[in-house]
């Protein structure tokens, strides 16, 4: 008894250990370069939130949402750049002449010209209206990007924009439309407004190289339009979502950038303005979890950093470890009841314990992803497959090398065709939750390979269940011989093929593309003894 309660004892006291040691790491303060003292030049400004969206034609901004925003905003800024005037948010440039804050007032040019018409008529007026608070008017938005005008169309309306108002003008687009354009509307603008975003580039840039880039861009915009001012119009860094290339979503890197961008902007004496103040939840239906998180503030108008000092990429990560350890003591508890003689509970419930950590980190994934019921569903699902690897496979890899192996897919095949209580053994169930996690790897992994751009990697909610699954193939498991199982030997192709498409496409550069592969490997594990069999038929 008493030994029983010391080992006890000695696996919470590690279990709290690791768990409190592994966050610790997590919320590491990084340190990088301070912004330069002072406001930010500008910020774009959206008041979404939610499920607010621009594409619901009913949509109009609380006037009271506008002026809390402003009045945030007002502190770290004393300018916004809106992209039109409409769904409410002309109350934005009144809000704004209030606090003392200026506008880039932009209109919004479409495919339609009806519509166009309307936005250039609200920018004209609000500009005659407010014309200390509007700073200046930028006819279109990326309207060469989307071939939705010809340039010819846009010089036009700049040029009206300017002689009705009087207020300089400039058209806003990414560097490569920019080089291309033609000087006819270089000369109708008094400013170029170029988008450089290092993260969305055709070869991305990481957070550290993202100004480098910039200044590229920058030199070669000045050599194709000599003489002509540039103002960066947007510039950021995503807080979340998945790697591409170099280029990792995360606090640290979105802070490292924007610091780094501000100080080049003071030494290179341009003007700029920051991709944006708040995440934006609706992008993410656009550009998955990477898109919804540039803002400087998140959703609920909380800063994710400071813009001097140290930067953490889990700032509330005692939080997160109390959770986890919440978790870990239940796990550890579990442990002991299903202690296995021989084995000692201290390292069972270490690996539970490290698997605490991935849940929290599954559960935030979860949070900063989903984007409708549907996927809320997915998420849970996942999150239910973790939960139910953790309490299923733990037990097996406390019985070390008498552990069960998960049923081949032809004997669960055979159960799901004829469900029976007395059929349901433990290789059964495992067999069950195999396919379950092996099934939901391969649509992620499929997706990966095919259609990438947007799709995260979900790292954290597949790592607990292969690694469990990898730990069960490596305590030497084997089943009994039988005939090559085809359909096995399928699914290994389909993942193996995956997830070398999806590595390959991404590079070798990118770790999360990697780490997803391994992770397929791992789940793949238990099929080792198929892996074999058809190397062996091959020879």
């Amino acid at each position: 008894m008493i030994k029983t309660a010391s080992c006890l004892l000695a696996s919470i006291l590690v279990s709290v250990l690791l768990v409190w040691l592994i966050w610790q790491w997590l919320g590491e303060p990084v340190s990088m370069v301070d912004a330069p003292s002072g406001k930010v030049h500008c910020m774009s400004y959206t008041p979404f939130r939610g499920s607010d969206t621009p594409f619901n034609p009913a949509y109009v901004a609380s006037q009271r949402q506008i002026e809390s925003d402003l009045a945030l905003l007002s502190k770290s800024t004393d300018c916004i750049r809106l992209y039109s005037p409409g769904q409410g948010l002309d109350h934005a440039v009144v809000v704004a002449e209030k606090d003392h804050m200026q506008v880039l007032l932009g209109a919004w040019i479409g495919r339609v010209d009806a519509d166009n018409e309307k936005e250039i008529e609200r920018v004209i007026s609000l500009a005659r209206a407010y014309p200390e608070t509007v700073r200046a008017i930028i006819v279109g938005n990326e309207v060469l990007l989307r071939n939705e005008q010809p340039a010819s169309k846009l010089a036009a309306l700049s040029r009206r924009v300017k002689a009705e108002t009087g207020k300089p003008v400039t058209y806003a687009d990414v560097t490569d439309f920019w080089l291309k354009a033609p000087q006819e509307l270089a000369d109708s603008v008094d400013f170029l407004t170029v988008h450089i975003l290092p993260f969305w580039e055709d070869h991305p840039r990481s957070a550290a190289g993202g100004v480098a880039l910039v200044d590229e861009a920058v030199e070669q915009i000045r050599a194709r339009f000599p003489g002509k001012q540039i103002v960066i119009g947007e510039t950021g860094f995503p807080s979340k979502g998945r790697q591409r290339g170099p280029a990792i979503p995360s606090p640290v890197s979105e802070a490292l950038y924007l610091r780094s961008f501000m100080v080049w902007a003071q030494h290179a004496g341009v003007d700029y303005n920051l991709i944006e103040a708040f995440d934006q939840p609706w992008k993410r239906a656009l550009e998955g979890t990477v898109g919804g998180n540039w803002g400087i503030y998140d959703e609920a108008r909380e800063a994710k950093f400071s813009w001097q000092g140290p930067v953490s990429n889990q700032p509330h990560w005692k939080q997160a470890a109390k959770v986890s350890i919440a978790i870990a003591l239940v796990l550890t508890g579990f442990c002991l009841f299903i202690r296995v003689r021989g084995v000692p509970l201290v390292g069972v419930s270490a690996l539970g314990s490290i698997a605490s950590v991935f849940v929290v980190l599954q559960a935030q994934q979860s949070l900063a992803a989903y984007r409708d019921l549907f996927e809320g569903v997915v998420e849970l699902y996942l999150m239910g497959q973790t939960l139910a690897c953790l309490l299923l496979l733990l037990p097996q890899i406390a019985r070390g090398r008498s552990a069960d192996a998960p049923a081949p897919l032809a004997a669960v095949a055979q159960w799901c065709r004829v469900p029976q209580a007395a059929g349901m053994t433990r290789p059964v169930v495992l067999g069950l939750l195999h396919l379950s996690v092996l099934a939901s790897a391969l649509v992620c992994s499929l997706g990966l390979a095919f259609d990438p751009r947007y799709a995260d990697f979900p790292l954290a909610a597949f790592t607990v269940p292969a690694a469990g699954f990898l730990i069960l193939a490596a305590l030497n498991v084997r089943r009994a011989p039988g005939p090559l199982r085809r359909e096995e030997a399928l699914l290994v192709i389909l993942g193996l093929a995956s997830a070398a498409i999806s590595m390959l496409g991404e590079g070798l550069e990118n770790g999360q593309a990697v780490r997803w592969a391994l992770l397929v490997l791992a789940i793949l594990a238990p099929f080792a003894g198929t892996v074999r069999d058809l190397f062996a038929r091959a020879r």
